[in-house]
């Protein structure tokens, strides 16, 4: 929709220009896993709130969006809420100093595109606790961070089926790492406090899809903006495009146009919130061969869908 490709871009693009450290990398302790979950629920939580005090129910009702809905996001924010106790709760019980809320800046004008990032959020959030999982060394931790996927999960649905969006368009969701989904979270944060903890983790320059390439469906020639210098390994004229999935990446081939326009194909077998990255080879994602994204891609139609490619 419309509104879903204005948030990605907002989401990709807000605030990019903030410089912002470089931390070293080093392995990450469950402490650390913890503190970026924390760090991710604050966001979510400050946005629902903002957006709760910014725009009232009347206005939301002016957009198209019941009562019931109204009220639902009040029990979402909720939700953030507690999540943002718990971690903290656990943090402080286990004996290390849990993150507190920075300042955001989340570019939302209207009630329609609050809607619209609140569901991108949500997917993020289920990638990163789904992305997070198989690092979480403590059981106990493991199955509190899967009870909150769980709930993150239902959001989106639920938010996504309000934007006549396939509430559960693939069979499997995408577990992103962490640079990955801190590059996503990062451009809407302004500052944290300084007595936050720093954790192990880098931004990637920012990825956009284009807005002239929406809407997205499988096989189409799309195009992507970014304000980094990507260039073609030695002896290529294009990099690749890697779309992420739980199975493995898919690549294709991208070309680099004038103007930092990167385009290349949609593959088959991806539907709804997806992601990719712009890499040096087609063999595998990682920190090293990341060059620019991840981009946020809503792809129109579902996998079980009689007219999905």
């Amino acid at each position: 929709m419309k509104f879903a490709a204005t948030a990605a871009v907002i989401l990709a693009t807000a605030g990019s220009t903030i410089a912002r450290p470089t931390v070293a990398k080093r392995a990450l302790t469950d402490a650390d896993i913890l503190n970026y979950a924390l760090t991710l629920e604050h966001l979510e939580d400050k946005f629902y709130r903002e957006g709760l005090a910014n725009f009232t129910q009347q206005q939301f009702a002016d957009a198209g969006y019941d009562a019931t809905f109204y009220k639902n996001l009040k029990e979402v924010s909720y939700d953030e809420t507690t999540h943002v106790s718990f971690l903290t709760k656990a943090l402080t019980a286990a004996g290390a100093k849990p993150v507190a809320e920075c300042t955001y800046a989340f570019g939302v004008t209207s009630v329609a595109t609050f809607v619209a990032t609140a569901s991108i959020l949500e997917g993020v959030g289920v990638t990163a606790y789904l992305g997070a999982a198989a690092s979480i060394m403590n059981k106990d931790y493991l199955t509190a961070a899967g009870s909150i996927l769980t709930v993150e999960s239902r959001h989106s649905s639920y938010l996504r089926a309000s934007l006549k969006e396939s509430p559960f368009a693939q069979p499997f969701d995408v577990p992103l790492d962490f640079d990955e989904v801190y590059t996503l979270a990062s451009p809407f944060i302004v500052s944290c406090p300084s007595t936050n903890v720093a954790l192990p983790l880098k931004a990637f320059p920012a990825l956009a899809l284009a807005a002239s390439s929406a809407p997205v469906t499988t096989g189409k020639t799309i195009q992507f903006t970014t304000k980094g210098s990507i260039q073609p390994d030695k002896g290529n004229n294009f990099v690749y495009a890697a779309w992420i999935a739980v199975t493995g990446p898919t690549f294709t081939k991208a070309y680099i146009k004038s103007g930092g326009i990167i385009e290349t194909t949609v593959p088959a077998g991806f539907h709804g919130q997806s992601y990719v990255v712009i890499t040096g080879c087609n063999s595998s994602v990682s920190d090293d061969t990341v060059k620019a994204g991840p981009a946020i891609v809503e792809i129109t139609g579902s996998s079980g869908s009689p007219f999905a490619k």
